[in-house]
């Protein structure tokens, strides 16, 4: 059975709860923190890990995301398709990628993060893809932007981080008005 393994290094559930609710409208998610499984959707198969700390990744197809204030750590990884999404506005969880092997994805406000948003109005954020990235499917998605709906409540790095798991997921080329 075919499937990606979503990790979030997170001492919360929120970025994890987040994804799970935005996920499971296009695939069918598994969602473990080691105490409780939760599945929820249908389709392709996501299995979302929340841990506070991993040492080693063995997998065939792999994203890592950081919660807001995580550190990467030394994580050994044999994984054939892996990326990492990261909080660009925090100093030392960019400091901690610096070992990192495979491709970093930057999520935040700076003109030189891969996601970014141009724009909040009301209940949608204008999430921009600023540079090419090879999907897990192999396409090359290139540069764009694209309206997420933004719940007041919910993180604006949490928003973009979901985003560019989707871009990495490549969830989005047929429906791209439809993201959220």
């Amino acid at each position: 059975m075919k499937m990606t393994d979503i990790i979030i290094i997170d001492r919360n559930n929120q970025l994890c709860d987040y994804a799970m609710q935005i996920l499971s409208k296009s695939y069918f998610v598994r969602s473990t923190d080691g105490k409780s499984l939760v599945q929820k959707g249908s389709g392709y198969l996501l299995d979302i890990i929340r841990t506070e700390h991993i040492t080693q990744i063995i997998s065939d197809s792999c994203v890592v995301i950081l919660g807001e204030n995580e550190q990467y750590g030394n994580i050994k990884t044999d994984c054939q398709k892996m990326y990492v999404i990261a909080n660009s506005l925090c100093d030392s969880q960019i400091t901690s990628l610096k070992n990192c092997a495979c491709p970093v994805i930057t999520c935040g406000s700076k003109s030189v993060d891969s996601v970014s948003f141009t724009s909040i109005c009301d209940e949608i954020v204008t999430v921009s893809l600023n540079r090419s990235v090879t999907a897990l499917s192999g396409r090359s998605v290139q540069p764009l932007e694209i309206p997420v709906h933004y719940d007041n409540e919910e993180s604006i790095y949490n928003v973009l981080s979901v985003t560019a798991l989707r871009i990495l997921l490549d969830d989005f080329n047929s429906e791209l008005g439809k993201l959220y």
